[in-house]
């Protein structure tokens, strides 16, 4: 087979899998405190350098480009826009931080997305209903229904002369982040409260997704147009293998 042919291949199937990123960054365009993929490609050694019978650099034939694969695909946490809702319970937060809500075994979730919500029992949740916000003890945030209630610039909230801080941290590295679902990360490194004096969260506002709609258009336009590139590559050179198999049995 032709060498040039695992090549094309190689480059469809890292076009496919960039095209399967940006279409989920495009669906989630108007996601509440969404974070965009980046799938990263890195350029592949020849087959015989991968098997270990050859070595980079020797400029013999073995020595010629693989392609290029998806090296890893990762989160780009670039803050969204502001939009401003009026919600008391829509919360944003500005510049750093994650709010901490609680997931399943007793673990610990980050989110960006405020979008909460009170339900019936007074506690405070996020937009599913599912995870309850954490205060900065760790431990649902529960309020009384019957009383009012607002949040302070440092992420308190104050109701009937009481304060409740949320809990807002910051993960060792933004790296060590793993998307769980549902706008929800864990982190594999920890996460370090953030003291109210350093923190700002804004009521009333949501921080929108990270993910532009005419950007992400943009770029599945161009890897859509890369993928048919390396689909007609592969029909050509199958054509020229058919032909010259042909022209040899017909000889």
């Amino acid at each position: 087979m032709p060498y040039g042919l695992y090549i094309s291949a190689e480059g469809a199937k890292a076009q496919s899998k960039r095209l399967e990123v940006l279409a989920n960054n495009l669906a989630n365009v108007n996601t509440v405190g969404f974070k965009p993929d980046v799938a990263t490609f890195q350029s592949r050694f020849a087959e015989a350098i991968q098997e270990g019978t050859a070595m980079p650099g020797s400029r013999e034939l073995t020595d010629i480009g693989g392609g290029v694969k998806v090296n890893e695909t990762i989160t780009s946490f670039a803050p969204g826009r502001l939009q401003h809702t009026g919600a008391e319970t829509d919360m944003a937060i500005i510049g750093n931080g994650f709010f901490q809500v609680a997931g399943g075994n007793g673990e610990a979730l980050l989110t960006r997305a405020g979008n909460f919500q009170v339900n019936r029992d007074g506690l405070l949740v996020t937009a599913n209903g599912q995870q309850p916000v954490l205060d900065a003890g760790g431990a649902p945030i529960e309020l009384d229904l019957q009383t009012p209630w607002r949040l302070t610039n440092a992420g308190e909230i104050e109701q009937d002369g009481s304060l409740i801080p949320l809990a807002i941290v910051q993960p060792t590295s933004l790296d060590q982040l793993t998307k769980v679902g549902a706008n929800l990360f864990r982190s594999r490194g920890g996460a370090t409260p953030i003291e109210p004096a350093n923190r700002e969260v804004r009521s009333g506002y949501l921080e929108m997704s990270g993910a532009n709609s005419t950007t992400e258009m943009m770029s599945l336009i161009e890897t859509s147009r890369a993928f048919e590139a390396n689909a007609k590559m592969i029909q050509t050179q199958d054509g020229m293998m058919s032909s010259l198999i042909g022209r040899v049995l017909r000889t």
